[in-house]
């Protein structure tokens, strides 16, 4: 026989670290005879792994099947860390009413339980007396450091805590753990700016018409009846209406919630701050800064909505008119058999962006000034400390108050700035469902349009590429 070299493991075996140091894989150079794999064992595999930097998370399953292999030369994971844990951000817990998404999801699984709308139920807005504890802060939970396959710490992110901005009508505990009402009326809770306040409320027990005139109030209206053509209401809150909205002229700073339907005639126009929600649309035009809900359909409207447009009906039907959204339209029917001239559109303004660019020249500038006042207020403490300067000591009060407003603004900005990240993120996954989509439909998103030549049954429209995909709807 002839003589044998000693085989150096590190010639033969290729080893590298991947996903951020989480995965280290193993695999035989091209070439390497068999024989020089066979006089190899698992030590000799575990000392190049140590050589490359390899101690932790090693696999000897791994190892052995490395080891066991031909000349496939595939990469075999031979060791694997323990991932950071992010923990969990802090949220809010409602404890006395909730968002208007916990209002969506219940009202879609009541819809889905039963299709029938009750004309009858009155609904009511939710009310609170002093001292109610509305809301809690529960505190991020803190996650774990992982480790990497060579043994180093991997730090874990730290967990956001929640944030809430306090209206004029609300206080915390002693502890800053909970919201309190500070007066008796119906909580509010603006999603986009994440402000909880308490508003109060007027009732109209019957129609808004001639007997009562137009109406503007600064907060809540309940509407006992319908609001009849002609005829303005306005509220800075939330605006519930038992009856119709019947040709009349809505605008709420918050929420519109319609217990029959909406129609517009020649001059009717409703207009929301946050949702609209009603049984139907019919010939209206409808404007929401959140959501734009309704039970049965959406006909010849222009209905615009700063986030969904949803029909709930199994049968839900939106033809004729625009149907404007930033993030997605869903409805079982889409046209009409007749091919009514229908023009769906989602996707995000070019104002979000812009809105977004000033939240952050804002908030560079907010952080400015709090540094020069923390500043003078260094300045201030040293001329109080060691005598009474009556004037130095009421400069220095002023300076915290505002100091004080300046964390409030720049919170209030932090969280548009996170807002308008999410529009913006959210933007990628606009897109147009339906059961059943007929000819006569224009879906545009962003830029691109399309335009449906024939019948189709449950589909999604989303943009591909700068380009309108139809793929099955999920």
């Amino acid at each position: 026989m002839g003589d044998q070299r000693e085989v150096n493991v590190e010639e033969v075996l290729e080893v590298e670290v991947a996903e951020g140091g989480l995965v280290a894989r193993a695999r035989w150079r091209p070439g390497t005879p068999a024989d020089a794999r066979a006089a190899l064992d698992a030590p000799a595999v575990e000392r190049v792994l140590a050589a490359s930097g390899i101690r932790f998370g090693i696999r000897p399953e791994a190892v052995a099947r490395l080891l066991s292999d031909g000349e496939s030369g595939e990469w075999v994971e031979v060791a694997r860390g323990v991932p950071a844990d992010p923990g969990e951000a802090g949220r809010i817990q409602w404890l006395a009413g909730g968002t208007e998404e916990d209002k969506r999801r219940s009202d879609r699984a009541e819809t889905d339980r039963d299709m029938r709308v009750d004309l009858r139920d009155r609904g009511g807005i939710r009310s609170v007396s002093p001292g109610t504890a509305l809301l809690r802060l529960v505190p991020p939970v803190p996650g774990r450091d992982g480790v990497s396959v060579t043994g180093a710490r991997i730090a874990a992110p730290s967990p956001r805590p929640a944030m809430v901005i306090l209206g004029p009508r609300v206080e915390w505990n002693e502890d800053h753990s909970e919201v309190l009402a500070r007066v008796a009326g119906h909580p509010v809770y603006d999603e986009r700016r994440r402000r909880v306040d308490v508003s109060p409320v007027y009732r109209i027990g019957g129609n808004v018409d001639y007997g009562v005139g137009h109406v503007t109030f600064e907060g809540s209206l309940h509407v006992g009846g319908t609001i009849q053509a002609g005829f303005r209401v306005k509220a800075t809150g939330d605006i519930a209406v038992d009856g119709a909205v019947d040709g009349g002229i809505v605008e709420s700073g918050a929420n519109l919630e319609v217990g029959a339907g909406i129609y517009g005639g020649t001059r009717g126009e409703v207009r929301a701050g946050g949702s609209v929600k009603a049984k139907f649309i019919q010939q209206a035009r409808v404007f929401a800064d959140l959501d734009v809900v309704a039970a049965r359909s959406i006909l010849h409207s222009e209905t615009t909505a700063g986030r969904d447009i949803l029909v709930l009906s199994p049968g839900g039907t939106i033809a004729g008119g625009t149907c404007t959204a930033v993030h997605h339209v869903r409805t079982a029917i889409l046209g009409s058999p007749m091919a009514v001239p229908t023009t769906v559109a989602v996707g995000l303004p070019q104002s979000i962006r812009e809105r977004w660019r000033l939240l952050q020249d804002e908030l560079h500038r907010l952080e400015s000034l709090r540094s020069k006042l923390n500043l003078a207020a260094q300045v201030l403490e040293k001329r109080t400390r060691d005598r009474r300067d009556s004037g130095a000591m009421a400069m220095k009060q002023k300076v915290r108050n505002d100091l004080s407003h300046i964390e409030e603004r720049i919170q209030e900005v932090q969280i548009g700035i996170q807002q308008a990240a999410e529009d913006m993120r959210q933007f990628q996954e606009a897109g147009v469902w339906a059961q059943k989509v007929y000819p006569g439909v224009k879906i545009v998103i962003g830029n691109a349009v399309c335009v449906v030549a024939e019948e189709m049954e449950r589909v999604r429209f989303g943009l591909e590429h700068g380009e309108i995909r139809v793929s099955p709807a999920v």
